[in-house]
């Protein structure tokens, strides 16, 4: 269990963003497919998370989830938020039993706690024991309790950052719904160029220049991803890459090596 692949699925790659709790199974199952023939090509270890797109989200927003217990509807907005969250999860689930994966389910909320909104503790040793079994666990963002506002949101990103203090990767992926970082909007400006390399040297520009989120999305955008990536591949020494996940075949070739159109992170 020494080379270890870390790869989070965009949850607007896998729903579609304009139908509330609508699953692309089509796409979840190709994405899957792709994770799965590379990790049997490169034999190294995966833990995939997934993000919550139309399912999580909504809910989360509709009921300021991310704010914690601030008025009567916080709880129920906490505990419908985490049953969308995990339909997906099971969807998710559903897709790889169906290509043979042999993968394994673990809650954030059944393994960590937060400290205003940030993963503060918690443990991970069943999920390094399953990846010594053969298990491929699948995470996903989620509702956690939060020591100081009661509930928060857990972005996906943060979950396998909070994994990667415990269990380091050699790699971690962002498949996202766009090729990489750029410098412009790549939907709305001219001329936007991709962002091939971010390291020490321009990571504090990326960051400014990165957008928030413009789709329904309480983890925050581009901008809060970039930097929790960063902090995972600095820390651990790992590289990161951000690729399109809408794409067929450009995960694949990412995690073999072999995708020239993505954005690399490096410390």
């Amino acid at each position: 269990m020494e080379d270890i692949c870390m790869i989070k699925i965009g949850g607007g790659s896998i729903t579609d963003p304009s139908v509330p709790r609508k699953a692309l199974r089509g796409e979840i199952s190709r994405l899957l497919a792709e994770i799965y023939d590379a990790q049997k090509e490169q034999g190294f270890d995966v833990i995939i998370g997934h993000g919550s797109g139309s399912f999580g989200h909504v809910t989360a927003h509709e009921y300021s989830v991310a704010e914690g217990l601030i008025n009567d509807r916080s709880v129920k907005g906490a505990l419908l938020t985490k049953v969308v969250a995990s339909e997906l999860n099971f969807i998710v689930i559903d897709e790889a039993v169906k290509l043979g994966m042999p993968v394994f389910p673990f809650f954030p909320s059944s393994f960590a706690f937060a400290e205003n909104r940030r993963l503060s503790g918690g443990f991970v040793d069943h999920i390094r024991v399953a990846l010594e079994k053969g298990f491929i666990p699948i995470v996903h963002g989620d509702v956690v309790i939060d020591t100081k506002q009661g509930v928060c949101i857990a972005s996906t990103e943060e979950v396998l950052r909070f994994i990667s203090e415990r269990i380091p990767p050699k790699m971690i992926v962002l498949a996202t719904d766009v090729d990489g970082v750029y410098d412009k909007d790549p939907n709305s400006a001219k001329g936007a160029k991709l962002i091939s390399l971010v390291n020490s040297s321009n990571i504090g520009k990326v960051v400014s220049m990165a957008g928030g989120a413009k789709k329904i999305d309480v983890t925050g955008g581009m901008r809060t991803k970039i930097s929790i990536l960063y902090s995972i591949v600095k820390r651990t020494g790992a590289t990161g890459y951000i690729a399109n996940a809408t794409k067929p075949g450009v995960i694949n070739k990412t995690l073999v090596g072999r995708n020239t159109s993505c954005t690399i992170i490096k410390p």
